[in-house]
C-alpha cells in the first residue's frame, strides 16, 4: 500500500540524497567541514528536486528505496566524519549490524513466501511489534546507547507521520541496502579484528624474546 502524503516522495528522496553525499563523503574522503558541509547541502538539494531534474528520483529509480533507518545512519556518519562527536560507537554499531542482518535474513525469505508465517503483515500497525520496538527503544537507552535508540524513535515516529511512500513499519526499519552495508561492515570488522590480534600477538612475541632469560 503506497502513501500519498504531502510529504511522502520529497521525503523519500531526501533519504536517498543523505546516502549519497554520505557515500561522496566517504569516497572522497572528505573531512574538512569548509568542504564536507557545502558538498553535502548540494547534493542534498538537488535529491529533493522534482522529476526529471532530481538527483534523488534517479537513485531510487534505479536502486529502489532507502529506509529512514537507512537515511539517518548516513546523516550520522556524515556529522562524525566533519567532525562532530559519535553518536554511535564501534560496538553499537556491531550490536546494530548484527541485528539487522540477522533479521533481514529471516524477514526476507519469510516475506517472499518461505513459510506460512508473514512477518511483513506485522509492519502494519500491529502493537505486539511496536511493542517490541519500544522494549528494544527503552533498553538502548537504558544503556546509553542514545544512537541506537534515536534509529528506533525516529522510524517509528516516520511511520507515524507517513512521511515516505509506505504504509508498512518494516520499509522505515531496514532495506536492503542497508541489509548490504551492515553485512560488509561485519565482514570489515572482523578482518580488522584479527588482524589488530595479529600485530598485538608479533608484539607481545617480539618483546618476550627481548626478556632477559632467567639465570639457572
Amino acid at each position: 500500500m503506497i502513501t500519498n502524503t504531502l510529504l511522502a516522495w520529497p521525503f523519500a528522496s531526501l533519504m536517498a540524497g543523505l546516502v549519497v553525499a554520505s557515500l561522496l563523503l566517504r569516497l572522497l574522503r572528505v573531512r574538512a567541514l569548509h568542504v564536507g558541509v557545502p558538498l553535502a547541502i548540494v547534493v542534498v538539494l538537488a535529491s529533493v528536486l522534482p522529476m526529471p531534474w532530481g538527483l534523488g528520483m534517479w537513485v531510487r529509480s534505479y536502486l529502489g528505496e532507502f529506509s529512514l533507518t537507512m537515511g539517518t545512519l548516513a546523516l550520522l556518519f556524515m556529522h562524525q566524519r566533519l567532525g562532530g562527536r559519535a553518536q554511535i560507537d564501534a560496538g553499537q554499531l556491531r550490536a546494530l549490524c548484527w541485528a539487522v542482518t540477522l533479521t533481514a535474513l529471516w524477514f526476507y525469505p519469510m516475506s517472499l513466501g518461505a513459510s506460512y508465517l508473514d512477518p511483513y503483515s506485522l509492519g502494519f500497525g500491529d502493537w505486539r511489534f511496536s511493542l517490541v520496538l519500544l522494549a528494544l527503544g527503552l533498553l538502548a537507552w537504558q544503556r546509553g546507547a542514545y544512537g541506537l535508540c534515536l534509529l528506533l524513535v525516529s522510524a517509528q515516529l516516520g511511520f507515524g507521520l507517513r512521511v515516505m511512500p509506505s504504509d508498512n513499519l518494516w520499509d522505515y526499519l531496514i532495506d536492503p541496502w542497508l541489509l548490504c552495508w551492515c553485512a560488509g561492515w561485519l565482514v570489515r570488522d572482523a578482518v580488522l579484528r584479527r588482524r589488530a590480534a595479529s600485530v598485538a600477538s608479533a608484539y607481545d612475541s617480539v618483546n618476550n624474546s627481548r626478556l632477559p632469560s632467567s639465570p639457572t
